[in-house]
């Protein structure tokens, strides 16, 4: 990691999270001008369907109804990605690109919950749970990215015993 700035975290992650952010936002918007609620349009037979859902609450559903809580905890979390990002020195560029996955995926529910007092769901996968869109995806996949480059990163990193040898 010795090679990137600060400053090259912030771009990175800031491209990742606009990446992230006008996807999904595209996206959201063909679903809802192209499905109707509650119709499922099969993707892969008996594994993926489009189904335009909405949600007021997390994944789930859980705490529906509580829109301004998420507002708020969405914008702590966001802040709290761009502090990883400009203080962090061991994750990589890995790291850095999840964790702007993470912001922009993020900041695209947000969008939804201020400009629509919701969030846009309409990607159904058999066996998963819930619905859900890019934007949870590239949450999800962030964290575990993010993982991953922080579990490389002490891999690399030598252990006291093979430094004091």
């Amino acid at each position: 990691m010795a090679g990137m700035s600060r400053r090259s975290h912030a771009l990175l992650a800031a491209v990742a999270a606009v990446v992230i952010l006008v996807a999904d936002q595209a996206s959201k918007a063909w679903a809802r001008q192209a499905l109707s609620p509650g119709h499922e349009v099969t993707v892969i037979g008996g594994w993926v369907w489009f189904k335009l859902e909405t949600n007021t609450g997390a994944t789930l559903g859980l705490l529906s109804g509580y829109n301004s809580l998420f507002i708020v905890v969405t914008l702590v979390i966001v802040l709290a990605v761009g502090v990883l990002v400009v203080q962090t020195k061991t994750v990589g560029s890995l790291g850095i690109a999840a964790l702007g996955a993470i912001a922009g995926g993020a900041l695209s529910n947000l969008v939804d919950r201020v400009r629509l007092a919701r969030v846009t769901d309409f990607i159904e996968v058999h066996l998963w749970p819930t619905d859900f869109n890019l934007a949870d995806a590239a949450i999800r996949i962030g964290v575990v990215l993010f993982v991953l480059a922080l579990l490389l990163e002490l891999r690399r990193k030598p252990t006291r015993s093979q430094v004091s040898r």
